[in-house]
């Protein structure tokens, strides 16, 4: 644990923050963006400001930014902390670390295996836009997620 904590404590959170900022709000701008307040020892903090999806819950953004972040890395998980608006269109966030997770393995093949279980190619999900894009994706990471909670057998 010590060998852990010393890594998230190092400059080594910041950036990886920073990675998993510039690609949240590459998917999910302009209805949302995320900015990076503080690092702290045990997480971070984050506004969000924008128009948020209507159909979608403002939760899920910021469990997004957990998923995002965990494609990048798998040193450690994250859970939501303290969540407040800030104003009409902008929220706080600190996300807290939670102890390490073992790796996953072959995330394109697992990636894979979703689409086709709902019958969709790679292709086609190269083709759609966006919006269905990042659906997809959040589907796909609650699938991991569920998969990976799972009883052995």
């Amino acid at each position: 644990m010590a060998t852990l904590m010393a890594e998230i404590d190092s400059v080594h959170l910041k950036n990886l923050v920073l990675r998993t900022i510039d690609v949240y709000n590459k998917y999910r701008s302009p209805e949302t963006t995320a900015k990076l307040v503080a690092v702290e020892k045990d997480g971070f903090t984050l506004d969000f400001e924008g128009s948020f999806c209507a159909t979608c819950g403002v939760r899920d953004y910021f469990e997004d930014f957990i998923y995002e972040l965990e494609t990048i890395t798998k040193t450690f998980k994250l859970e939501l902390g303290e969540t407040k608006p800030t104003d009409p269109q902008s929220f706080r966030v600190h996300y807290r670390i939670k102890d390490g997770f073992s790796v996953q393995v072959d995330d394109d093949s697992l990636f894979r295996e979703f689409l086709l279980e709902r019958g969709l190619s790679f292709q086609e999900f190269l083709a759609s836009n966006a919006c269905t894009k990042d659906t997809i994706m959040f589907h796909f990471r609650t699938w991991l997620y569920e998969r990976n909670q799972a009883p052995e057998n």
